[in-house]
């Protein structure tokens, strides 16, 4: 097996590790009481854990077929494409503590005795910024793609 299809196994094997694993195991370290809490508040902590590990199975298949493509292929663009926006999907869920729609916007009761608080998170600013920054990444993959593509074309013959 190739040096480069071995660490797309590996990035692969850690991702889901991380993004698909980790989720799945964490409602059984949260406390009851803060369970509830989180419940009562209206923070959909299972559909929030679900889209997490959602897009770390995706990212990890994306990631290893990233491994497997010939890099000067088409279909390495457009995995390399589908990864960024991938992580762009990531961010805003993560942002918007799984309120997709809310791009980074979202707000929570929390109710303690006879008192009820709103509380409102607004982050959209980095939700912004990370669109930005997702947009010039594609833009690096796509001039990468490009160069690498006429570097294997072959000789006294321009890429088209």
């Amino acid at each position: 097996m190739s040096q480069n299809r071995m660490g797309a196994v590996v990035s692969a094997t850690v991702t889901l590790i991380i993004f698909v694993g980790i989720p799945y195991l964490v409602p059984s370290y949260i406390p009851a009481d803060l369970l509830s809490q989180l419940t009562n508040s209206g923070f959909d902590l299972n559909g929030f854990i679900n889209q997490m590990m959602i897009i770390g199975a995706i990212t990890a298949a994306l990631t290893l077929a990233g491994g497997f493509v010939n890099p000067s292929s088409v279909a390495s663009l457009l995995v390399k494409v589908a990864q960024a926006a991938f992580s762009l999907i990531f961010m805003v869920v993560f942002l918007s503590a799984g309120n997709l729609a809310g791009l980074g916007y979202t707000e929570f009761e929390v109710a303690m005795e006879n008192m009820t608080s709103l509380i409102a998170m607004d982050l959209r600013m980095f939700v912004y910024i990370s669109i930005g920054t997702i947009l010039l990444k594609i833009v690096q993959v796509y001039l990468e793609w490009n160069e690498e593509r006429i570097e294997t074309a072959p000789p006294g013959r321009i890429a088209p």
